[in-house]
């Protein structure tokens, strides 16, 4: 049930970005809703079986015990279990469960490879840029040419410290790649950060991106975003000078061929620490966003025609 949720939920935020039509929003809306109502009775259902009393189901759910026990008993549960599945099984066309249940295990693998594809795009990008064989590289950074080779063609992820060496010595900012790699690792994220950090980590993440893309010209990527993203702006957004909307942010990552939802956290977190400063005045130091030390990449953008 869980699991049914976050793929949903997954949907809804892909919808989002694609900015689909009122009408297919909804319908998405809608399936999260149902695999919450159906998640809700499976884990009350399990609390029950492990001799829960309608007491404290009650006080957990926030509602009278008497509502708990007519809301989740066992014949609304099985019925709620059984409308379910004949959904799913209207949805996958009569697909058993364990289809089902591979074909998302399927698409999460795909999904963990190309975010692996896209760290390890970076770390190529690197490696050509610093002139560097790959046992070079493998000696300056303490590995094993044959551990280096795996990473840069994306058949492993290695530990942050030894991915913070690596990009060190192949010349680039561990902090560009933090996101590229923290998606590899389908790691969940940290609590927000302040405002500055926030924006640097935004800028970096995006740079990520650009080095994954290999680095094509701002009025190249300007080009592929059908002019919606402005090169200034590209340029912008990449030195950490600017912070665009979402909708300009979610452009220039799909122009990367990034997916905008590995992203999304960061600028959810910058927007939010500009949101708060701007409601708690500073007693003193610079303006939010102004003089902000603007991080700049370990490259130069390729030429117009890139």
């Amino acid at each position: 049930m869980a699991q049914g949720l976050q793929e949903a939920v997954t949907v809804l935020l892909e919808g989002e970005h694609a900015q689909v039509e009122l009408a297919d929003l909804m319908e998405r809306v809608r399936r999260v809703t149902e695999e919450v109502e159906c998640y809700t009775a499976a884990a009350v259902s399990d609390a029950r079986a492990r001799g829960v009393g309608w007491d404290e189901v009650g006080q957990a759910a926030f509602v009278a015990p008497v509502t708990a026990r007519a809301r989740w008993r066992r014949s609304e549960v099985a019925r709620l279990f059984q409308r379910r599945r004949a959904q799913q099984a209207a949805t996958d066309g009569g697909a058993s469960p364990a289809v089902v249940v591979t074909r998302q295990a399927v698409q999460e693998v795909a999904l963990a490879q190309a975010r692996t594809r896209s760290m390890a795009g970076a770390l190529s990008f690197l490696l050509r840029h610093s002139g560097l064989a790959i046992k070079e590289a493998a000696e300056r950074s303490g590995l094993s040419p044959s551990y280096v080779s795996r990473i840069l063609a994306g058949e492993r992820v290695p530990a942050w410290p030894v991915m913070e060496v690596l990009v060190r010595e192949l010349g680039g900012d561990p902090l560009d790649l933090y996101a590229l790699w923290e998606a590899a690792q389908g790691l969940a994220r940290a609590p927000r950060p302040p405002l500055d950090l926030a924006v640097e980590r935004l800028g970096a993440a995006l740079r990520g991106a650009y080095l994954a893309a290999g680095c094509p010209s701002y009025e190249r990527v300007s080009a592929l975003t059908d002019g919606v993203v402005d090169a200034s702006i590209v340029e912008g957004a990449l030195l950490g000078r600017v912070v665009p909307c979402w909708e300009t942010t979610s452009a220039l990552l799909s122009a990367l061929q990034a997916r905008p939802g590995d992203v999304r956290g960061l600028w959810d977190d910058a927007n939010y620490a500009f949101l708060v400063c701007l409601q708690t005045p500073l007693d003193d130091g610079p303006t939010p966003l102004v003089d902000l030390p603007p991080p700049r990449p370990p490259f130069s953008p390729g030429p117009s025609g890139a």
